[in-house]
């Protein structure tokens, strides 16, 4: 038993090692509040099938603001107008919230570091 977790915790090591070695693969991350809307925006180090999410704390989606979509690494910003609401429709609970990215090809999930603050009722006016 002893064993299979040394293997288990040598074989994890060995992969996070090796997502370091790869470097990031979105930056430029800005979660921004405009009237009306929220405005996630982010680059990627290469071309991506990507599902892009709103996360809470928890790491739940509250919101998929894009579904195995296709996107380009190159210097323009993909950006996603977000008016604030879950995807059961209702405003989610004031608190600060994540953009989540699952990258299909990269077989690698980023959440970013930046929280993005979600007023109660939605983005302001």
């Amino acid at each position: 038993m002893v064993a299979v977790l040394v293997a288990g915790s040598v074989a994890a090591m060995i992969i996070t090692q090796r997502a370091r070695d790869e470097g990031p693969v979105a930056y430029n991350v800005t979660l921004k509040t405009k009237p009306g809307r929220y405005r996630p925006c982010f680059r990627l180090t290469k071309a991506d099938t990507l599902d892009v999410a709103i996360v809470d704390a928890n790491g739940r989606v509250v919101k998929m603001l894009a579904d195995d979509q296709r996107l380009e690494g190159d210097e323009t910003p993909h950006c996603f107008d977000w008016d604030g609401r879950a995807d059961n429709g209702e405003f989610p609970p004031a608190g600060r919230y994540r953009l989540r990215l699952t990258l299909a090809d990269a077989d690698r999930v980023a959440t970013s570091g930046e929280r993005l603050r979600i007023q109660a009722g939605g983005p302001p006016s």
